[in-house]
């Protein structure tokens, strides 16, 4: 059964790319400097996210890659837009007050979107294997 049609797949493979790109953004900048510091993270939690970020876009792009030859690549695309979700969440709540509020709110609804998608594609396989 496939999920993705071409525009969804578009969307989710960009929202893969974004999420892992910013993940190695943050990666090669928190080598020699603090760049989430004014989101109250230190040098090592800012590695820590960006790997973490970086693992829920790997997890996110191998759902889209399979795209229904396993039934259940929904629940990979679920987890990795959920995680997302959380993480430019967590941004936008920390950047209250500041710019960083606006732009990652913005992620985050993306990332919601594309994660409920995922969900309705989850509820999809769990009937289909009903039948």
């Amino acid at each position: 059964m496939r999920y993705l049609y071409p525009q969804r797949k578009r969307f989710e493979v960009l929202s893969a790319l974004f999420a892992g790109g910013y993940g190695l953004h943050v990666w090669s900048l928190a080598t020699y400097s603090n760049p989430l510091q004014w989101a109250g993270m230190t040098q090592e939690d800012a590695l820590a996210f960006a790997l973490t970020i970086s693992a829920f876009a790997m997890t996110h792009a191998v759902g889209v890659r399979i795209n229904g030859s396993w039934r259940w690549s929904p629940i990979l695309r679920l987890i990795g837009m959920t995680g997302h979700a959380a993480m430019f969440g967590f941004l936008a709540v920390a950047g209250a007050g500041q710019t960083a509020s606006y732009v990652y709110g913005w992620g985050l609804g993306l990332m919601i979107y594309g994660a409920s998608s995922a969900a309705r594609d989850c509820l999809r396989a769990a009937e289909w294997t009903k039948a």
